[in-house]
């Protein structure tokens, strides 16, 4: 087993590096979005468009593997063309100069990305043995939130340094890219072993999954993604016109801060049992949506960025707290479909409320659009933790992943 387990330490790290280059690719644009709203002459609804259509992208590519991943002994036959098609978008932005590239390279990284997610993180399942599987879960969300804070510090630096910003970053995605697809598919990758016969009696129906935790799971993910995909969009506009920093590159480090701690979350939490991890996830968010209401009208930009490193701490927790849901919510025969399932609750919320956002911003302004949008977070975080005092008494969900 240990032997077995030392021949997969190429195809872990790939997966880890496949996971990290996607979520570069998704997040890279975040500080660049001002300028192409000012080149292109574009409103804010179009800038979450942009945004946003990668999550339709992802969606699609989850739908798609989430039906095939099953079936398949091999998942380096989904992540290594999904690590293809987010090198391609990165490709496209990088030459982007018109709407229609923006859109076609943003659609490609996420379908790219949802691809590579979904796959990945329930391949790295699967390959840690069953002891070490919480392991396997702090790893994949470490991975994504990772490539999530290195994307804006990348194009921030490119930014501060005016070292082709537009072009610079999306050249790494594509050498990362490159590099993962290359290690897997050199690497040792463990083969499935075959399914057995089905042997389901009418008193015993085989669901493939611990229901009220995978709903639980996609209600937790739904709100940290609401949380991070507003704040990656939309953190830099937030910064400079509601709160009143009084720079760009203040601005900009918003969403890097919160991916950060976001990451240092998912690793101090990924050690605790899930349920616990939920929770201070969920109640941390609550709290500092509150206190992000409180200093709106006070333009109290640095009372923001003072509490993104809260924000970005207790996402990590709820996201690695999530994930570890769904993975023990389902079978082995079923997780890569469940696994999928729950990335796509994530990009729904990814999307649908920062494309309302900019919607409501062109109407009534940002500040109003993120007054709303804090307090439908708010009351989704406590349906959250009242299924999780509901649950948290069963004994499957109790137990440590």
């Amino acid at each position: 087993m240990t032997q077995n387990f030392n021949q997969t330490r190429l195809a872990r790290a790939c997966c880890a590096l496949a996971i990290f280059a996607a979520l570069l690719g998704s997040t890279a644009p975040s500080p660049l979005y001002p300028y192409y709203l000012e080149t292109l002459d574009l409103d804010k609804v179009v800038g979450t468009a942009i945004f946003s259509i990668y999550a339709a992208g992802a969606l699609l590519a989850l739908f798609v593997s989430g039906k095939i991943g099953g079936q398949l002994e091999d998942l380096r036959k989904v992540i290594i063309p999904g690590l293809i098609l987010t090198a391609l978008g990165a490709a496209l932005f990088a030459m982007a100069d018109t709407l229609s590239l923006l859109l076609i390279g943003r659609f490609l990284n996420g379908f790219g990305t949802g691809a590579i997610t979904g796959m990945a993180s329930a391949a790295l399942f699967s390959i840690y043995p069953a002891e070490q599987r919480r392991t396997a879960a702090v790893l994949a969300t470490l991975s994504f939130t990772g490539g999530a804070a290195g994307g804006p510090i990348l194009s921030s630096i490119a930014l501060s340094l005016n070292f082709a910003p537009t072009v610079s970053p999306f050249i790494v995605i594509v050498l990362l890219s490159a590099l993962a697809a290359t290690g897997l598919a050199v690497s040792h990758w463990p083969r499935k072993a075959p399914k057995p016969a089905p042997t389901i009696t009418a008193n015993e129906p085989e669901t493939g999954v611990h229901l009220p935790m995978f709903i639980l799971a996609c209600l937790v993910i739904c709100v940290a993604w609401m949380l991070g995909s507003i704040l990656m969009a939309l953190g830099t506009d937030l910064g400079i016109s509601v709160y009143g920093l009084p720079s760009v590159a203040l601005a900009g480090l918003v969403p890097a801060i919160f991916q950060l701690f976001a990451g240092l979350g998912q690793f101090v939490w990924g050690r605790f049992p899930v349920e616990k991890a939920v929770f201070v996830g969920l109640l941390g968010m609550i709290l500092a949506q509150i206190a992000l209401i409180l200093a709106e009208p006070g333009g109290l930009g640095y009372v923001m960025l003072a509490l993104m490193p809260i924000c970005g701490f207790c996402y990590g927790a709820a996201f690695v707290g999530s994930l570890g849901l769904a993975n023990k919510s389902a079978t082995p025969d079923t997780r890569e479909k469940y696994i999928a399932r729950f990335y796509v609750a994530g990009y729904l919320s990814n999307s649908i409320p920062t494309v309302m956002v900019g919607y409501v911003s062109d109407l009534w302004g940002l500040k109003m659009a993120f007054f709303f949008f804090s307090l439908v977070l708010i009351a989704i975080a406590l349906v959250g933790l009242g299924l999780l005092r509901k649950y948290r008494s069963d004994p499957v969900i109790a137990v440590q992943v």
